[in-house]
């Protein structure tokens, strides 16, 4: 089997949804523990549970490149700028139309990731 064949990805899908079935688990075997309450367990299990957290968000729901730029851009005054594109990390430059507000942007990239609101 190699990456580019489609049952690749989804062996791959089901190995993380695996990984995150047993981080939880462990993380609640822990916290049911007479010394749950001790720091280090304390510790263990929250760590266990942001593993879980963050491989389901990374591998299994990723989110909306749109959204994350939109993200970017709503925590930026400025009237237009320069982000790092979500689908090549090249240059994505946008820009806020002064009369209504849209959003415009497309990244330096040819063929790559564009939009207009």
């Amino acid at each position: 089997m190699s990456a580019s064949d489609p049952s690749y990805g989804e062996a791959f899908k089901a190995g993380v949804r695996a990984m995150v079935d047993m981080a939880l688990i462990a993380a609640i075997t822990i916290e049911v523990r007479a010394d749950a309450g001790d720091v280090r367990q304390r510790a263990a299990a929250a760590a266990l549970q942001g593993l879980a957290e963050g491989a389901k968000a990374a591998f299994l729901d990723p989110p909306d490149p749109l959204v994350r730029v939109f993200r970017m851009i709503a925590e930026d005054p400025a009237s237009s700028g320069v982000l790092p594109c979500p689908t090549c990390a090249g240059r994505l430059v946008w820009a806020r139309d002064s009369y209504n507000g849209h959003l415009h942007g497309q990244c330096e990239t040819a063929g790559c990731f564009r939009w207009m609101q």
